[in-house]
């Protein structure tokens, strides 16, 4: 069963952890072809626009910005079979889809971890983005 767009959204933007109910969709997507693809190009999109806002709004260059862009890219293909076995780990899954995590099961565990996770996510790419901003003046 496919999770809701929400979801969806927030399992890309934040790597959140999806749960039981989504597991074989979740298994599929993160080992179907395609995956960087699809999990990277959103993340860089969102770093492109938050980063050049910040930038604008320090009076930064965006020429780092794209550096940075450029570098995340080339080292997640050139990583992708890590990043691949830790997205399944940070969803409580093995490489066959079987559940790995004591939390996996547990949705108020799940939870924490999720809005812990998003919160602490957030917070280190504004503050790098804007250290970068701050160091192209």
């Amino acid at each position: 069963m496919k999770p809701p767009p929400l979801l969806v959204l927030a399992y890309r933007f934040l790597g959140w952890r999806l749960g039981p109910s989504y597991r074989e969709w979740l298994h599929d997507d993160i080992t179907r072809r395609g995956w960087l693809l699809r999990q990277g190009a959103p993340v860089l999109s969102v770093v492109l626009l938050l980063g050049g806002a910040i930038a604008q709004a320090v009076g930064g260059s965006g020429e780092r910005l794209l550096t940075v862009v450029v570098v995340l890219a080339a080292g997640g293909l050139f990583l992708r079979t890590q990043l691949r076995e830790r997205a399944l780990r940070q969803q409580g899954l093995d490489a066959a889809g079987n559940p790995t995590a004591g939390w996996y099961d547990d949705d108020r565990a799940r939870r924490v971890r999720n809005v812990v996770s998003a919160v602490s996510t957030v917070v280190l790419v504004l503050a790098g983005l804007t250290l970068l901003a701050l160091r192209s003046r």
